[in-house]
């Protein structure tokens, strides 16, 4: 082992947040773990971690450890990875709580180089840290902006601007003549993931502003969305992502880019500091961020 086994168990724990959780991580029984932070503790003569029942905490002096200790340790992450690239095809573990460009981008080119196993799966912003930490997760793909991270263990990276398209049937155009008359006079039907999105709180605002009162729906599959605004229902704000122009003008639904508020939406990356080496080579030159 390149780094002492104690710094690493030290590090172990911090990542997981608890010792039970690290302990079964690194393979190790609870007690050596515990023996393994006490001695690191009693060389240093001062406590790295705030037990309780539910986890640990680091404490100042543990936190100043774990800042001097990360970019020593992304070094020796990075060493790793460059070996690992050259003796084995990668496999990339994508989470996404939203369809959007950043995650269309990515398909694409990953498709295309062919050099690398694509899986992702459909998780929530709220659990995007603990899963790129505990290694479920090499990437986490969002449209929503980047929370700090206190010991700088995440990185992000800005995509392109999301572009959102407002979305209704012709009868709904038809009848109202107007998009400000749709947003005054219909009901906004609107995916459930937009709740605690940038855009929902953009929406609120104009909608206040204006004196808005008509009814908000919230409905939590896109395709039952599409079909409240095809039998007009309404009209809805969609990522123009999630569906494309085509498949509205098939589907005989009219669209109108959003001009009518301002709301810089952006897709961003998210990845564990110490694996940017390695990301970089798969996955970030792939996107022209």
């Amino acid at each position: 082992m390149i780094l002492s086994r104690k710094i690493s168990h030290f590090l172990s724990v911090v990542e997981y947040g608890s010792f039970k959780n690290a302990s079964k991580s690194i393979h190790i029984s609870s007690p050596a773990l515990c023996k393994s932070i006490a001695d690191i503790e009693e060389v240093l003569g001062f406590k790295l971690f705030n037990r309780s029942n539910t986890g640990v905490t680091l404490t100042e002096e543990g936190v100043n450890l774990y800042k001097y200790l990360l970019p020593i340790c992304d070094n020796v992450e990075n060493i790793k990875s460059i070996f690992l690239q050259k003796c084995k095809k990668k496999e990339v573990k994508v989470g996404i709580d939203s369809y959007n460009k950043l995650f269309k981008e990515l398909t694409n080119k990953i498709t295309e180089n062919g050099q690398v196993d694509f899986i992702s799966e459909i998780c929530n912003f709220e659990d995007h840290c603990s899963k790129l930490l505990s290694g479920e997760l090499d990437i986490f793909i969002s449209t929503h902006p980047p929370i700090e991270d206190e010991l700088e263990r995440i990185s992000y990276k800005k995509y392109k601007n999301e572009t959102y398209l407002f979305v209704f049937s012709k009868e709904i155009m038809s009848k109202n003549k107007s998009l400000d008359n749709i947003m005054r006079n219909e009901k906004v039907v609107l995916h459930s993931e937009m709740k605690n999105h940038p855009l929902f709180y953009a929406l609120s605002k104009y909608r206040t502003d204006h004196k808005i009162k008509n009814q908000i729906l919230i409905i939590p599959d896109i395709n039952h969305i599409m079909e409240l605004v095809f039998l007009g229902v309404g009209y809805s704000i969609i990522n123009s992502s999630t569906v494309n122009t085509r498949y509205l003008k098939v589907n005989d639904l009219e669209f109108i880019h959003n001009a009518l508020f301002t709301s810089n939406v952006f897709s961003y990356i998210y990845y564990l500091k110490r694996k940017e080496l390695e990301l970089k080579e798969f996955i970030i030159n792939f996107l022209e961020c």
